[in-house]
């Protein structure tokens, strides 16, 4: 039984981690201007995000859905502001100044770490960890065997983000200084226009409600 809830898991913080949205740009963009560290770092802050909204969903299922009820709307407009934000900064980014400095940013790891988790620990990120938690049935019925499947959460996590940026590390080299100038404007630009997509459908659904 131990086995099937890692499993189940595994699947659920796998599954959770796959559509890259603004993190996941963000973490190809840091791979790509940085290294693999970098990367994975920041791929570890995601991963701990949604290992705290398994917690969160396996603990307290019907709280949380009753809590976030009627909330979304507002929750949306909130990411979308700061996504906006986190877009525009990596747009005025000069990607050739950090390859540079890559050498000297590994102390800033932890910081990579910090600043995707605290991106990805927003409510609207815990809808699709909720679903895929009540998808696989995972309850709460003894801690040793919620605890595994916890575990399981996070090892699927970042195995996502393990393979994510390996892989983009590896192709890395094939980049020319000025290719990584556009792919960090472009990167930039998707993750504006995640957020101004969610920032604007908010706000339609808030007038539309007045």
């Amino acid at each position: 039984m131990l086995i099937i809830l890692f499993t189940k898991g595994f699947l659920v913080g796998l599954l959770a981690s796959i559509p890259l949205g603004p993190a996941g740009v963000l973490c190809i963009q840091r791979t790509l201007n940085r290294g693999r560290l970098a990367g994975f770092f920041s791929g570890i802050g995601v991963a701990l995000a949604d290992t705290i909204f398994a917690v969160t969903a396996i603990f307290s299922l019907a709280a949380v859905q009753d809590w976030i009820a009627g909330k979304e709307i507002y929750l949306q407009l909130l990411v979308g502001v700061v996504v906006v934000s986190v877009g525009i900064k990596i747009v005025l980014t000069n990607p050739i100044a950090q390859l540079r400095m890559r050498g000297k940013q590994q102390h800033n790891l932890l910081g990579d770490l910090a600043s995707l988790f605290f991106l990805s620990i927003n409510p609207v990120n815990l809808l699709p960890v909720l679903f895929l938690v009540g998808l696989f049935k995972i309850n709460a019925s003894d801690l040793w065997r919620e605890s595994t499947a916890i575990v399981g959460v996070m090892t699927g996590a970042l195995t996502w983000w393990f393979i994510i940026s390996t892989t983009i590390s590896h192709y890395r080299k094939y980049f020319k200084l000025r290719q990584m100038w556009w792919i960090n404007k472009l990167s930039g630009a998707i993750i504006f226009l995640l957020g101004a997509v969610a920032f604007v459908d908010s706000i339609v659904k808030v007038v539309s409600r007045l």
